[in-house]
């Protein structure tokens, strides 16, 4: 069986200061994705010696989940970007929002609302066709 691992950055930890600061960035890279990474790959293995007992779905879905999620983190954001978006993004988010602020409020509150572990995030919903915030 594969195990879990942390990709590299495409970028340095210091690389979205000051929007996130590299610290920041190291912490949830080196150690939370990381954490993840060998929380699933310990109830891959514990699982597969113990056969499916109780408590250990959950924490492979946790660690999964927190994997999978960060994964998709580090793709989606550049050291070459930051501030507010502009072109097609931007009118985007003022069609289906309003105004930034008003996204940026709505994604504070998804966020905020997350029991446990999980994101609020910006997504685009194919079938509504428009973008929406949700919890992840």
């Amino acid at each position: 069986m594969g195990a879990y691992s942390l990709p590299e950055l495409p970028y340095g930890y210091g690389a979205l200061e000051p929007v996130i600061a590299g610290e920041v960035l190291e912490l949830h890279h080196a150690g939370h994705h990381a954490a993840c990474g060998r929380g699933a790959n310990d109830a891959l293995e514990r699982l597969a010696e113990a056969g499916a007992l109780a408590g250990l779905e959950e924490a492979l879905a946790f660690s999964l989940s927190g994997h999978a999620l960060h994964s998709v983190l580090w793709q989606n954001l550049s050291d070459l970007g930051g501030g507010r978006p502009d072109g097609a993004l931007r009118d985007a988010i003022a069609r289906y929002f309003g105004s930034f602020d008003a996204l940026a409020a709505q994604l504070t509150a998804a966020t905020a609302g997350v029991q446990g572990s999980g994101w609020g995030v910006l997504g685009w919903e194919p079938l509504g066709r428009r973008l929406v915030v949700r919890q992840v």
